[in-house]
């Protein structure tokens, strides 16, 4: 418990937390944050200690995929860096932005309540330097300590309860400004200690980014300014949280869906007549979805601060995660794949027709498993949308049915019997509407699911995230996404199913892949730009 009536700020909290853990500059597991109100002269400035909340339903020990983050039997979140892969997933599933990369590890890192001290009879190293006494530790179950009589005294607030965590973490006295992200709006010029931005970096400046630009290749929360703050409260010092996931994860949004919708237009040619006669149909759409499912785990690998443990996910792996699940997922759509190449490639009609629908199922469960592994992500309420699955399995039709309709147009048409050629017309009319055809049902299905979105009643942290991405910061990628992801496939399909040449649907297809990206991107982005703490 933070007795915030008493706490004067002094970081001695912070400081002993950093010399217990040596915690690195510039990030903290234990920070304090500072929040002004009034007009001067009326003004006042409060403080609230920020640090894990050490949850009874702790998100990041579910999403966590190798179990490095641990629940002990004494209720304590602890961590293991040996098996952490950097896959910064807990970060998104904390609400509270107590997890952090180390720097120097390239591992997750967060408060673990002093385990080595408190296994020792001892209290964790920020109770003990608190000159106000300002910090209450102990045995919550046992209802003879100060702490378990304090809590059953009630008068206590919580951070972030409506997200179902279940914290151990209380305030007394706290102003509504401190413990709620979005009551107090962030200053644009720098702050307490630091300069605006747009002045050039000074040596004091901390670089954890590698690259020398302080960038670290993530974009940082978006400005909240508010033009006439007078006595709006102000955030004017507080710990700096860049987005965890990148343009990586927007990417392999793509390649993934591209690859299974490969599979799901596949199998809706194999319903429209087509048989697997073409090239395109017996070799090359696996194998230009295997290619694409590769890039796919490039990507996923390549986020990963610690890639060199990836195989973690299948060695070590945690079931309850979706990063888990996922991986499996993927292996079973190599698999597949595989399998479905090696009966095309082999003239095998009755294993490649069954390979093909196996793969279109696998399809759909390898474009929505994301979604699940955002609902994870309690962090992210944006993220945690109902539609997201048919997002995503609607973008997997518009990608897949684009790509294949490419492709098909361009691939060996034409088969050799002796030495005569024929042209196979029919097989490629039908795959020709059939990609059509998928094409046009994911376009339309993500311009439904864009409409539902807008006309959901978001919470207050999801509605500001779908602000940045629909009417803030990435707008305009997020409109011109929709243009290109549904209008123009949509108007391009029903084009070609009426008579017009398929090249123009393939040229739409190719529209529609840069579309679902930027769409997407948008929504990987505005999900992080809400601030949690």
């Amino acid at each position: 418990m933070i007795d915030q009536t008493t706490c004067i700020g002094c970081h001695a909290c912070t400081v002993a937390c950093k010399t217990e853990h040596q915690v690195p500059l510039g990030v903290n597991r234990t920070w304090v944050k500072y929040v002004e109100q009034g007009t001067w002269p009326d003004t006042s400035r409060s403080f609230s200690v920020m640090r894990c909340n050490h949850c009874t339903d702790a998100p990041c020990v579910t999403i966590c995929p190798t179990s490095a983050l641990h629940k002990r039997s004494d209720g304590i979140v602890d961590f293991d860096t040996s098996i952490c892969i950097g896959c910064k997933s807990c970060m998104q599933a904390c609400p509270y932005d107590a997890l952090y990369i180390d720097p120097d590890e390239n591992t997750a890192q967060k408060c673990n309540y002093c385990v080595h001290r408190v296994e020792v009879g001892l209290e964790p190293a920020c109770v003990v330097v608190c000159p106000e006494q300002a910090i209450i530790a102990g045995d919550l179950d046992n209802p003879a300590t100060k702490i378990a009589a304090l809590v059953a005294a009630g008068g206590l607030t919580q951070r972030s309860v409506e997200r179902g965590t279940k914290p151990n973490l209380w305030y007394k006295g706290a102003e509504p400004a401190n413990v709620e992200p979005l009551a107090a709006t962030r200053t644009d010029d720098g702050g307490i200690w630091r300069d605006p931005p747009g002045i050039e970096r000074s040596w004091l400046d901390v670089d954890l980014s590698g690259d020398g630009k302080g960038g670290g290749g993530h974009t940082t929360t978006p400005s909240r300014r508010v033009h006439n703050d007078a006595g709006h409260p102000r955030v004017v010092y507080a710990t700096d949280f860049p987005m965890p996931w990148g343009w990586r994860v927007s990417a392999y949004f793509l390649t993934k869906a591209t690859s299974a919708g490969i599979a799901i237009a596949a199998a809706m040619a194999l319903l429209f007549g087509a048989d697997i006669e073409s090239m395109w149909m017996r070799v090359t759409a696996p194998f230009l979805a295997g290619l694409l499912l590769l890039l796919t785990g490039v990507l996923l690998v390549w986020d990963l601060k610690r890639p060199d443990r990836f195989y973690y996910l299948l060695t070590k792996g945690n079931p309850s995660s979706w990063l888990v699940r996922g991986a499996w997922i993927l292996s079973a759509q190599a698999l597949a794949f595989a399998a479905w190449f090696l009966a095309g490639a082999f003239q095998l009609e009755g294993a490649a027709v069954a390979t093909i629908w196996v793969s279109a199922l696998i399809g759909l469960a390898t474009a929505g498993y994301t979604a699940f592994l955002f609902g994870q992500a309690r962090g992210r309420t944006l993220w945690n949308s109902p539609l997201l699955v048919w997002h995503m399995i609607a973008a997997a039709f518009a990608v897949g049915g684009g790509v294949s309709l490419i492709a098909s147009l361009v691939s060996e048409t034409r088969e050799l019997t002796g030495s005569t050629a024929r042209l196979v017309s029919n097989n490629l009319a039908a795959g020709t509407e059939a990609f059509t055809w998928t094409m046009l049902i994911g376009a339309v299905g993500l311009g439904v699911l864009a409409v539902l979105e807008n006309r959901t009643n978001h919470g207050a942290d999801a509605a500001a995230a779908y602000h940045h991405m629909t009417k803030g910061t990435f707008a305009f990628e997020y409109r011109i996404g929709l243009v290109f992801c549904v209008l123009s496939p949509v108007a391009a399909g029903v084009a070609v199913l009426l008579g017009t040449p398929p090249v123009v649907g393939a040229a739409a297809g190719a529209v529609a892949m840069v579309g679902v990206f930027m769409v997407d991107d948008a929504f990987v982005k505005a999900g992080q730009s809400v601030p949690l703490t």
